[in-house]
């Protein structure tokens, strides 16, 4: 129980505000206890001064040595004195030999210290002290009568009055404050589990209703009541969180669907060769063929598998590009001479436009990578007779743009939006022929891995561009690998 307390922040919450108002309760009931016995010590104190004034001058009010007392100043309480009731006193001389008695004594002598004594005698002032006498507790006082006539320098008188009254008055107040601070201390513990849990009941609300969620195909929202700011923030960062991982999960699905459609295709074709190569025994020109065409499959299936893999890698953070110095004219000439025999059957032209001195830091496999993504689409939707545009030149904020145009039908605007988009293709690529549709996702990859960006201009029927840019000095990243690392998949794109 009391651990499952401790666990608890309402528990938690309730338990250091009780213990709070028991150490504030402690801390008073000590001031006030120390008040009151200073009090009430101070007023007996003051009892014993005036008895001893009053007696020491009557005693030595003779003109000579002898000395007497007012016992009914003793025997009888007087105004002032009614928790005094108990009170004593004796003359005595230098030496110690008791000279007279109050009645109330009958033939019994005070306690008295000898070093008291002597420290009265020598100094010649009055003290007051404490005493232990017949069970109980007394407060007392030594008054040299020399201090009243000299005639009177041999002797000393002692007063003594009961304590006991006063510290039993001490000791029901000390009992009724700890029954307070422990009454204090229970219903503010009660006041603080309430109040804790009057704090923590939207939290619970929140935790109930996050605890309901499932993982299907509805939306996931709290709605738990937000009374204040923060948890009215708490249920919007919540709430934000879980359209994010809706989102993902959304993508997920939609990619895993994308992703067994694409690879289903190939799997399908490969397999129905397979099958009609075996129901019946065929020519060695005919197995070749069905090999050739099976290949033609698998390498369509590996190639899939090569772009999930990249894309992979470059979602999370995991692409590490390998930074080196590179001439960017050298890059969309090597670029434009790869697929210029390509162009040239489909009746386009490439025409570089580079400035010659201008470089980067990138990874020459990725790169080319990218740019040849972005120049076999312009290859592939280019009209023919038109003509391709790689062109190079430094933006404004000194980065690296690389454009790659095409005079094709363009893009409608309406598609540019999801043109990065996994197994995204428009209308134009459909009809272009096959493709996965991870060709743009990939360059996307590519040259956010490096941190630049990408983006797509022209509108329906005026032809497309795509823009880079790309920083001109990037900084590697920590976890980038070297020349000599082990990478099977550049180890792959590169053979």
């Amino acid at each position: 129980m009391i651990n499952a307390l401790r666990r608890s922040f309402r528990g938690k919450l309730a338990i250091r505000f009780g213990l709070a108002v028991l150490a504030v309760a402690v801390i008073g009931s000590s001031v006030g206890y120390l008040v009151l016995r200073n009090l009430l010590l101070a007023q007996i104190d003051s009892t014993l001064l005036r008895l001893a004034s009053i007696e020491a001058s009557g005693a030595a009010a003779s003109a000579d040595s002898t000395v007497h007392f007012h016992d009914e100043l003793f025997l009888t309480a007087g105004p002032g004195t009614e928790t005094v009731l108990k009170r004593f006193a004796q003359i005595w001389s230098n030496e110690g030999a008791p000279v007279l008695r109050t009645r109330n004594l009958r033939e019994q002598d005070l306690p008295l210290s000898q070093r008291l004594r002597w420290r009265v005698v020598n100094t010649g002032e009055l003290e007051l002290f404490d005493t232990h006498w017949e069970g109980e507790r007394y407060r007392g006082i030594l008054y040299p009568l020399g201090l009243v006539g000299p005639q009177h320098e041999l002797h000393l008188l002692q007063v003594i009055v009961s304590t006991e009254q006063a510290y039993e008055v001490l000791a029901t107040f000390r009992n009724l404050l700890g029954v307070l601070a422990l009454l204090g201390t229970g219903v503010s513990f009660l006041l603080g589990w309430w109040l804790a849990g009057s704090a923590v009941r939207p939290v619970m609300e929140t935790i109930q209703q996050a605890e309901r969620i499932e993982m299907t195909g509805d939306e996931h929202r709290i709605d738990a009541a937000a009374e204040t700011v923060e948890m009215e923030r708490l249920v919007t960062v919540l709430n934000s969180m879980l359209a994010r991982i809706d989102e993902a999960f959304e993508a997920q699905r939609s990619f895993i669907a994308d992703v067994g459609h694409e690879i289903r295709t190939p799997l399908t074709v490969l397999r129905g060769d397979v099958e009609v190569a075996l129901r019946r025994r065929r020519s060695l020109e005919e197995y070749e063929a069905i090999l050739e065409q099976s290949l033609e499959d698998v390498k369509s299936v590996s190639a899939l598998a090569d772009d999930l893999i990249m894309l992979a890698r470059g979602e999370s953070g995991g692409l590490a590009p390998v930074l080196e110095p590179l001439q960017v004219s050298a890059l969309l000439q090597k670029a434009a001479t790869r697929y210029r025999g390509a162009a040239k059957s489909a009746g386009t032209e490439i025409d570089v436009e580079a400035e010659i001195d201008l470089m980067m830091q990138a990874d020459q496999v990725l790169i080319e990578r990218a740019l040849g993504n972005l120049v076999d689409n312009a290859v592939k939707y280019a009209a023919s007779g038109g003509r391709i545009r790689l062109a190079v030149h430094e933006g404004e904020a000194g980065d690296v743009v690389i454009e790659v145009s095409d005079s094709g039908p363009g893009i409608p605007a309406e598609e540019q939006a999801q043109l990065f988009d996994r197994f995204s293709r428009g209308e134009a690529g459909r009809r272009a022929g096959p493709g996965s549709g991870l060709g743009l996702s990939i360059v996307k990859a590519i040259v956010e891995g490096h941190g630049g960006t990408v983006s797509v201009r022209g509108a329906n029927g005026s032809g497309t561009t795509f823009e880079l840019r790309m920083p001109a000095s990037t900084p590697a990243a920590g976890g980038a690998v070297g020349v000599g690392d082990s990478d099977p998949i550049r180890a792959a794109r590169q053979a």
